[in-house]
Formats: structure tokens, C-alpha cells, sequence
């Protein structure tokens, strides 16, 4: 078998190869997306250093249109005999994971930041893992991969294609010290030896492993001894985990897959996937070259504008009464022989090029725009054929932009499927005791109606509901997401909806009671029409609505239920008095004289 620490630093530098022409690139898109100029007339030939951030702006709007909010998603055991411990896992994943998955940032900023990097670079990798926190947490995480630290196999197009992947980190000597003694670590008191009195080897590595905003803007300064940060590599297999660290030259931990399932812990979200090549092509790569038209012209045109207002002044000498004479300023006075137009005269300059800046301008950013199938009023169909101002071209550039959406919403709800499918399984093999969790009675009675069995787990005194091992662990789990979830609602839309409903359920009321709820109770549905009613009002935008739709305390309720029993039981005990009495008969009435009697009477 070969030596574990060579292969990974071949492997390592095979990778480092494959992407040393990526790390350029990486350079120019984070430039432009931290608005530094990056083109030669910009940087070069021009003084006002004007950035148009239109490319940065348009990738912004994306991320937060496609990852408006946190998806929804069900938790689908892979048995039908564990549909209890789905909904079990379900409960978890919503008051359990989602709140604590909080390393770097909380859940939805790192969904968001993983979709607005990956168009900034091609693809994103995240990596999904048990995490123990100091408020008591013990479950899976999702922590964000800075894209020079990540080193893919060479030769694969993805990371399901892959059979390893190899992911940098750095570490203080106090990461080695805390091992001492702890399960699965090897070599550890060898480690501490070899880097006591070492400064670190982050502060020798090349600029390659390192964004170009923490290299302009935050420089490291000189590390002191027991002070810097080691190189770890950690090469994961589908069967294996190894942890080098490079500046000791030895392996501190290898051990079998924790996640027992045959796969990579790594994640990874694209933009536009390429069949030749791993890391995929983002948006900024498209755009890079008109974004730097957009500078370019920016920069001529105000150094242009400024020369037109302060032209360069010929002056003749041999005129001049007095040299010292002659400043800027408004008012100057300067001292001049002769003729004044023979002494000073400024240039005349061309103003062609200063007049043909809108349609420049125009034509640059309505190629950005197109690339984005989105638009803005600023650009005409004169400009590019694709555009209008009409109602049906503006319906035909926002069918433009939901397609382009479209797409990267559904690599982003690839990445988040995978993300959470990771994340229960992890949690139904690796959680090691109970799960405690707080809830509201409402919620449990809830739950009760298709879960009975969750009464026995949930304390009325405390409201905590205590979930042991064996109801959810051992199941294999799948994660089925609701497309388009992710988007945020349109409150006016929804308004619209909402309002709608409630004009369908005021027809269905007859003499005979409303034939739409008595549908849907036959059809086992309940329509809450409360809530409903509660939905339009707080959301109609009106102020104090609550003082206006004020909701009963659950005192109120049960007293207004057990008014409603009584009241019930009232007529129900009157309508059976009334059955049991028996009616009064009425006294026959006395013949008249000479009358015959009824037939069957008898004459007293």
C-alpha cells in the first residue's frame, strides 16, 4: 500500500495544477466583485477610478430572488413501516437542526452566500459534518469551503464522479494540543513537538490560498513563534477520512467514513455545469470582459468631461509680462505683452468622443443585462433589438429573467436537497442521546392527530418534547423539497388569493349551511375559516390590526367551548322534555239540544 502522506501531497499538487490557470481567473472575478478596476485603461491611462458595479449588482439580486428564504422541504423515511419516525425527523430538522446549524453563519445566509458564490466562480463547495456546540447542540453542520482550499480529483466532472476530494484547513498549535488524549487521534504528542517554536506555514504560502481582498486589504502581519497556523489536509474517500498535517509530515487521525454511507461529505453548487471541466463556468466569467467596457467608458468619459471643463492652456512666453504671474483661479490677473491672443489660448479639443458615451454606455450594459434576461428602463429597443418599453415586450423580458432564475434555482435546490438529506441521516446514525425540544400544546395536538404516540415523549409541565434514539435513529431518510419554495412571496399575489377564497366560501353559503365546508369535511378536509379571515386582515397592511381581529386567550376558548357544550346540552335536554310529555286531551263538547250525538257517543 502505498504511503497514505505522499499520495495526498501528489494528489494535492496534481490538483494545484489543474487549477493554477482557475486561480487567475478567481483573481479578476473577485476584483470586479469587490468593485477594484481591473482594466488596463482604467488602472492605466485614466485618473477618476470610477467603478459601475452593474455585474456585481445583477448577481446580488439573483441569489436573493432564488434564495429569498429557507426552503421547504418534508423528511420522507425510505420504509413506509417508519412514516412516525419521518414525522419525528421532520420536527428535528425544523426546531432541532435548522436553528443551531449556525457555524460561520446561520443556515439561510449560507445558502444565500453558496448561491451568489457560485456564480461568482462556477460552483461552491460546502461540507456537511456533527458539530458540538457550547449551548449543548450535537448535530450536523454546514460549513462553507473557501474555493482555494478545496482540491478535487483530476480527471472527475463532479464530486459524484469523484472517488476522493481533499479540503485545507488551518490550524493553531493550541487545535493539536486540545487532542491530546482524545479518541481516534494518533501521533498527536509527536505533532506537538515537531511545531513548538515554529511560526506557522500559512505565513509562507502563495498567494494562491488566499482571496484578493484579504491580500489588498487585510495584509497578515509577521506571526510570532507557537503563534501561526499549520496546513491540515484531509482527504475524504467514499470508504476513508485522513487528517496530514504538512509542516509535522504526519497523519493525526484515519478512520472509516463516520457518515457509514459510502459518500463524500462534500457538497457542491453550480452555476453552469461543463462536462470538461470540475469547477464549472459562472456568471462573471460571461460578464467580465463587458463589465470592464462599462469601467473603461465610465473613466474616458469623466476624464474627458474634466478636460472639456478645464482644457490644457497654451501659453506663449515671450508675451508674458511676469511670469509669476500667471495662476488659476477665479479673477487671476496675469500680466500679458501685445495682443492677448498671442500670449495664452486654450486647446480645442474634439467632442466626439464625449458625445458618443450614452450609446457606448448603453450598448455595454444591455449586453450584461442580456446575458441576465433582465432589463432596465434605461435601455431601448434602439439600443438592442431584444428590448421594449411596451407591456408585452416588459411581460416578454420577465419571462426572460424567470427562465434564467429557473435554472440556477434548480442546481440551488439540488445543493439544498442534498445539504439536508446529508444532515438527517447524519443525525438518525450519529445521534448519541435524546433530543429535547420545546413546543406549544397546539403544536403537539397537532402532531397528536397523526402521531399519537409523541404524547408519550412531551411533558405538559415543562412543554419539552424528548425524542430518544430509537424513534428516529437506524432509518435511512430522503428529502423531497417543494420547488420554488425558496422564492419570496408576493404579498399582493397573495393578498389576491387569500381574498379570493374568502369570496368562494361567502357563495357556498345556502339556508342549508355552507356546501363547501360540508365538501370538504366529506372529503376529510377541515377549512378553518378563523385563520383565513386572520390571514386577509394581517396582511392587509392596516395598523393595530390586531386591535381590530383580537384573538381569544386559550382561557377565553375554553370558556367559549364549554358555554357552547352547555348551551348544546340545553337544547338537546329541552327537545327530549318535550318528546316524553304527553299531550293534555281536550273535553269533548256538549251536544245541543235535539243533537245527535257523534257516532260511538254515549247520551248521559
Amino acid at each position: 500500500m502505498a504511503n497514505i502522506r505522499q499520495q495526498i501531497l501528489e494528489r494535492k499538487q496534481a490538483a494545484s495544477d489543474y487549477l493554477s490557470t482557475k486561480r487567475d481567473l478567481w483573481d479578476e472575478v473577485e476584483q470586479l466583485f469587490h468593485n477594484q478596476l481591473t482594466d488596463s485603461i482604467s488602472k492605466n491611462t485614466t485618473k477618476s477610478n470610477v467603478f459601475d458595479p452593474k455585474l456585481t449588482t445583477l448577481i446580488l439580486e439573483r441569489g436573493y430572488r432564488v434564495m429569498a428564504q429557507l426552503a421547504t422541504g418534508k423528511v420522507k423515511p425510505i420504509s413506509t413501516n417508519d412514516i412516525g419516525s419521518g414525522q419525528l425527523m421532520n420536527l428535528i430538522l425544523d426546531k432541532w437542526v435548522i436553528p443551531n446549524a449556525n457555524a460561520q453563519f446561520d443556515l439561510l445566509t449560507k445558502f444565500r452566500m453558496t448561491d451568489i458564490y457560485s456564480n461568482l466562480y462556477g460552483n461552491f463547495f460546502a461540507l456537511v459534518d456533527m458539530d458540538v456546540k457550547k449551548n449543548g447542540y450535537v448535530g450536523p453542520d454546514l460549513w462553507l469551503l473557501n474555493i482555494r482550499d478545496v482540491f478535487p480529483q483530476v480527471g472527475a466532472v463532479s464530486v459524484e464522479d469523484s472517488d476522493y476530494i481533499i479540503v485545507r484547513t488551518w490550524k493553531p498549535l493550541s487545535f493539536f494540543e486540545n487532542l491530546k488524549g482524545q479518541r481516534g487521534y494518533k501521533n498527536i504528542t509527536e505533532i506537538v513537538t515537531r511545531l513548538k517554536g515554529k511560526t506557522g506555514d500559512k505565513e509562507a504560502v502563495d498567494s494562491d490560498s488566499k482571496g484578493q481582498r484579504a491580500e489588498d486589504q487585510y495584509p497578515t502581519g509577521e506571526a510570532a513563534k507557537n503563534g501561526g497556523f499549520f496546513e491540515v489536509l484531509t482527504q475524504y474517500e467514499g470508504d476513508r477520512w485522513v487528517d496530514y498535517c504538512v509542516e509535522a509530515d504526519m497523519e493525526f487521525r484515519d478512520q472509516a467514513n463516520p457518515h457509514e454511507n459510502g459518500e463524500l461529505p462534500v457538497v457542491c453548487k453550480y452555476s453552469i455545469p461543463l462536462l470538461d471541466d470540475f469547477m464549472g463556468m459562472g456568471d462573471f466569467e460571461r460578464g467580465k470582459t463587458m463589465q470592464m467596457v462599462v469601467n473603461s467608458v465610465w473613466n474616458l468619459y469623466l476624464d474627458a468631461v474634466k478636460m472639456s471643463i478645464f482644457p490644457p492652456i497654451l501659453i506663449n512666453k515671450d508675451n508674458l509680462a511676469s511670469e509669476s504671474s500667471i495662476q488659476w483661479g477665479a479673477a487671476a490677473k496675469w500680466l500679458v505683452r501685445g495682443q492677448i491672443n498671442n500670449a495664452i489660448s486654450p486647446v480645442q479639443l474634439n467632442p466626439q468622443g464625449i458625445q458618443t458615451f450614452n450609446n457606448t454606455y448603453q450598448v455595454a450594459s444591455s449586453a450584461i443585462l442580456n446575458m441576465f434576461g433582465t432589463t432596465d428602463t434605461s435601455v431601448t429597443q434602439q439600443t438592442e433589438v431584444g428590448y421594449g418599453k411596451t407591456p408585452k415586450a416588459l411581460q416578454m423580458q420577465q419571462n426572460r429573467e424567470n427562465t434564467r432564475d429557473n435554472a440556477d434555482r434548480f442546481y440551488m435546490e439540488m445543493f439544498v436537497k442534498k445539504v439536508m438529506k446529508k444532515m438527517v441521516n447524519l443525525l438518525s446514525k450519529k445521534q448519541s442521546r435524546a433530543i429535547t425540544i420545546r413546543l406549544f400544546g397546539d403544536e403537539i395536538e397537532q402532531l397528536k392527530r397523526n402521531y399519537p404516540e409523541i404524547e408519550e415523549m412531551y411533558s405538559q409541565e415543562s412543554g419539552k418534547l424528548s425524542i430518544p434514539k430509537s424513534k428516529t435513529g437506524s432509518v435511512l431518510y430522503d428529502y423531497e423539497i417543494v420547488s420554488g419554495s425558496t422564492y419570496a412571496s408576493d404579498q399582493q399575489a397573495q393578498q389576491q388569493n387569500l381574498a379570493m377564497l374568502m369570496e368562494m366560501f361567502m357563495k357556498a353559503q345556502t339556508p342549508n349551511g355552507n356546501w363547501l365546508m360540508q365538501t370538504l369535511q366529506e372529503q376529510g378536509y377541515t377549512l378553518k375559516f378563523g385563520e383565513l379571515f386572520k390571514r386577509i386582515v394581517s396582511n392587509s397592511g392596516i395598523q393595530d390590526w390586531d386591535k381590530i381581529l383580537e384573538e381569544m386567550t386559550d382561557q377565553e376558548k375554553s370558556e367559549q367551548i364549554l358555554g357552547a357544550d352547555r348551551m348544546k346540552f340545553e337544547q338537546a335536554l329541552m327537545q327530549a322534555q318535550g318528546m316524553n310529555q304527553i299531550p293534555a286531551q281536550q273535553p269533548m263538547p256538549e251536544p245541543m239540544p235535539g243533537q245527535m250525538p257523534p257516532e260511538g257517543g254515549i247520551i248521559g
